[in-house]
């Protein structure tokens, strides 16, 4: 028994290895990777690195696939094109949400290109399918390297070699060791010149020397690895196997149809009512709500975080009675589907209100990340919601997996094209214009995306805003000089360079600050006296 089991192991390695004609080229280029992976990264903040290992990891995957004679589906240009983006944009924007899933997204499109590179699958992906996508290929890139990696090594140094002159080699050097170790100490006593050496290269041969070397060697192997196993598994063939659940449910329906409707129809009245509330209140005018006691910026600056989860939560109930509810024949359908699009409606009205609610939150406290990212959410909601309804209709409910997929990438791509912290400081000097009320504190911790923003709100706004705002700038200015002179090119930023090329415009107003570094940290000292650096966020 176990030597079958051991025989059709041994034949699936075999087999996963003849599919590649050149083994070596795909360990190259791993190995390539995994340089990269030290050089760009390791003690390295992030910077162009990221594009640049992007960009390797692009080429490396379509060289290898030319040189193996793979003609990866056509999706491909997508991928590609969407991976430098979001990469490059890492490298341009510092606002720390955008930044964050502008990383994320780039390592779950390359799990996707490389889960669908042999196929055209993608568009037949259920909710399972992208899960398991994310979770399984880099466990893929764990188990399938070695079979690969093993022929490469037979194929560079020979069968023969590997198993008889590499251990006498080794074993040379044990026996070696201990003799050098006796003669050198004699040595070293017999000649003070050559003592001197030998301390000299013992001295360079220091153990902290020696730890650093062997972590680095150690994040090179342990990334050759994990990309040869990701080549391996973007070339390899997957066979016709279909995504889960495409042709069979993967768990059959088992909620009644009449339970199913009790609670959609109730829901349905719920939101009915409150719909009817907003209509009444909200869109309805001022002298409505004020009759009931409350102001109406009382009334409508709450809530809208509410509503949008209201509104997602609805979405996955959905979901959920229209994969596992019994349903037979048409009228089932049709009273399913009413009763869906009837909430999916009033969905849509709460979400206006949601949209109403920020948009008078936004006028009267002005813009934050918060309810940015709120706002540009609720617009691609808006477009799934529709999405939704349609594939509701049509009975294709498990297909919207990819319109949420593509929702994630428009909204990532919205926040990236935006540039959050310029929009958000673009909006408050525009409402310091209309009303006279700025919060520059606020403004002060947002990253230098926003600095063309706060140097023109600098040279244009009223004194007491400028005595707040100078010596935030001036802190500013020689924080960013002492980082950009502190880190490597890995680390460069063009976010930062900008922000300290265009801080030159203020030259003669920022003369008037000095900025030092003690005990305390950064501090500033101007015509007003001494301020913390503290609140600045590089």
């Amino acid at each position: 028994m176990e030597e079958n089991k051991q025989s059709a192991m041994e034949a699936d390695a075999e087999q996963e290895t003849s599919a590649f004609r050149y083994p070596v080229w795909l360990a190259i280029a791993a190995l390539v990777l995994g340089v990269s992976v030290e050089v760009l990264f390791d003690g390295h903040v992030l910077g162009i690195s990221f594009p640049i290992w992007s960009a390797l990891c692009v080429l490396a995957l379509l060289g290898t696939a030319a040189r193996e004679g793979v003609r990866p589906a056509w999706l491909e240009a997508a991928f590609v094109i969407l991976i430098l983006f979001f990469s490059i944009m890492a490298f341009l924007r510092l606002e720390p949400l955008t930044v964050f899933l502008d990383l994320v997204l780039t390592l779950a499109l390359f799990a996707l290109w490389v889960r669908t590179f042999r196929d055209e699958k993608l568009f037949d992906f259920g909710w399972l399918d992208f899960g398991w996508t994310l979770i399984g290929v880099p466990l893929e890139a764990w188990i399938r390297p070695w079979p690969v990696a093993q022929t490469a090594w037979r194929q560079v140094v020979g069968e023969r070699v590997e198993r008889s002159r590499l251990l006498a080699v080794l074993r040379g050097l044990l026996l070696a060791l201990p003799i050098l170790v006796i003669f050198a100490a004699l040595l070293v006593s017999a000649d003070l010149v050559f003592a001197d050496y030998v301390e000299n290269a013992l001295r360079w041969f220091d153990l902290d020397r020696l730890a650093d070397w062997f972590r680095r060697s150690l994040i090179v192997i342990a990334s050759g690895i994990f990309f040869l196993g990701a080549l391996v598994s973007a070339l390899r063939e997957r066979g016709e196997k279909p995504a889960i659940g495409f042709k069979r449910p993967s768990l059959s329906p088992f909620i009644g149809f009449i339970e199913a409707m009790i609670v959609l129809g109730a829901v349905d009245l719920l939101f009915t009512a409150f719909v009817a509330i907003q209509f009444t209140y909200l869109f309805g005018g001022q002298g409505n709500i004020t009759a009931t006691g409350y102001t109406f910026s009382e009334y409508a600056r709450r809530g809208f975080g509410e509503l949008v989860a209201v509104a997602v939560l609805s979405l996955g109930m959905i979901m959920v009675l229209g994969t596992w509810v019994k349903r037979e024949g048409k009228r089932h359908n049709a009273w399913f589907n009413g009763l869906s699009a009837t909430l999916v409606g009033l969905v849509g009205v709460i979400l206006v209100s949601a949209l109403k609610r920020l948009l008078l939150y936004e006028n009267a406290y002005g813009f934050t990340r918060l309810r940015t990212y709120t706002h540009v959410a609720i617009f691609w909601m808006g477009i799934l919601f529709v999405l939704f309804l349609g594939l509701l209709i049509t009975g294709h409910l498990r297909r919207f997996a990819l319109p949420v997929a593509l929702g994630v990438v428009g909204f990532v791509a919205t926040l990236n094209l935006l540039n959050i912290d310029a929009f958000i400081t673009n909006r408050n000097a525009v409402r310091l214009a209309d009303t006279g009320a700025v919060d520059v504190d606020y403004l002060s911790t947002l990253s230098n995306d926003a600095m063309p923003g706060l140097i023109q709100l600098a040279k244009d706004s009223p004194d007491w805003v400028r005595a707040e705002l100078l010596p935030y700038l001036a802190c500013r200015r020689t924080m960013l000089s002492d980082r950009n002179e502190r880190v490597s090119w890995q680390s460069y930023h063009l976010s930062h360079v900008k922000a300290q090329n265009l801080l030159t415009e203020l030259e003669d107003d920022l003369g008037n600050y000095e900025v030092e570094f003690t005990d305390r940290g950064w501090i500033v000292n101007g015509p007003d006296g001494e301020q913390s650096c503290f609140w600045i966020r590089d």
